[in-house]
Formats: C-alpha cells, structure tokens, sequence
C-alpha cells in the first residue's frame, strides 16, 4: 500500500461507506482536516510556525497540489494558527473548507482510493467514497505502528494525534490498541531526542484546543 499525505489519508478515515463525515464531531472533524493540511506543510518545510504565527517559507510541491487553496491563503499573509482555523471552519462561509475537502476528495479519486458519490437534499453535492481495500489496509497500517513498530513515524504520530483529538480514533482500534497508541504518543512528547515530534504533536494540540475554544465561544 502506498501511504498519502496525512490530508488525504486523515480524510480516507473520517469519511464513512456513504462518503460522509460524522454528524456528532463534524467541526472538530474538520478543523482536523485543516490541522493535517498545516501539519503536510510543516513536515515538506513549505512553512514554519514561530510564536503560534503560520509564514509560508517554500513553494508547493506537485505532491500537494490538493493544498493549493490553502497554500495561497496562508501565503497571502502571516497568520495565527487561531486565525487559520477560525477562518476555515467557524466563519459563515464555508467555502474554503469546502474547496479543501473537494480538492482533497478529487486527488484521492484521481489516485484510485476514493470514488465519487452524490449527497445531499437533493443528490447533487459532490461526495468522495474510500476505497474499501485501500482504507482496510490504512487501518491496518495504524494498527501495527500502534502494537508492532518500536516507535511511531511522524506522519503515524501525526495522523494518531489528528484522529485521536477529533474523537476519530476509537472506532478502529480495540481498547488495547487506544491505549497502546496513547502511551506511544505520551512518550513521544517525553522523549528529548524528539523534538520534531514533539514540536508537531504540540501543534496539533494547540490547534485542536483552538478549536474548540471557538466552537464555546460561538455557542456561548
């Protein structure tokens, strides 16, 4: 199985049978989706995070082409990793979320690990269905960084924190497995000698804890 970028194969692993995302943690599903967009960035070099603020400091590779989108906006100018998020996924529009899950949906279609669908009121929104095998063997991969790899890889350490913060983690793993993973992600941000790992790991969290910050403040 060849492995994706953490976008794509985040977007394999919340999307169901139907092509949708979870009804009961959808914000947060998405602010996730965002969250590994930023994370594809960060580990390429394509951009840097110096006090919570997102610069692009390199061009985008053909490899991320879905992430135009995203790439554009933060390059148009300095960011707060708040603002990003804030931007995507709690504005009124809804378009540059959208435009990130049809981009992401359409490069998985075009590679073969995702076929299209139709959803909505009236079946005409473009949805993107998982490749059954594909996304069995993802799930699968996940499972043994979680109980047979020494240590996790950094984009299997990005993905588990991804799935694990947006509450899309339990539904693949058996209790054992959750906790095998947690303990591995937990000494991970221990381990000195991993400061990429942990500098990610760290991010992801902030961004989630944005996140749901936003989610509060718009309900209060």
């Amino acid at each position: 199985m060849e492995r994706k970028a953490l976008t794509q194969e985040y977007l394999i692993l919340t999307t169901n049978d139907k092509g949708k995302l979870p009804m009961t943690n959808s914000t947060e599903t998405k602010a996730g989706l965002v969250a590994a967009g930023i994370m594809d960035l960060l580990l390429e070099g394509i951009i840097k995070i110096e006090g919570k603020k997102v610069e692009v400091v390199g061009p985008l590779p053909d490899s991320l082409g879905h992430l135009d989108g995203l790439y554009a906006y933060l390059a148009d100018r300095s960011r707060s990793v708040t603002k990003v998020i804030e931007d995507y996924c709690m504005s009124f529009s809804s378009s540059r979320i959208n435009q990130l899950l049809a981009d992401t949906g359409n490069s998985l279609r075009v590679a073969g690990a995702a076929a299209e669908g139709k959803g909505g009121l009236f079946g005409n929104r473009e949805l993107f269905v998982p490749e059954k095998t594909y996304k069995e063997a993802l799930i699968e991969a996940l499972k043994a960084a979680a109980i047979q790899a020494e240590s996790l890889s950094l984009h299997d350490a990005a993905l588990a924190s991804l799935l694990k913060e947006t509450r899309n983690l339990k539904p693949y793993f058996s209790r054992h497995e959750n906790d095998r993973m947690k303990e591995k992600l937990k000494a991970i941000k221990n381990q000195q000698d991993s400061k990429i790992i942990r500098e990610m790991v760290g991010y992801i969290d902030d961004i989630m804890a944005v996140m749901v910050a936003a989610v509060i403040a718009t309900v209060n």
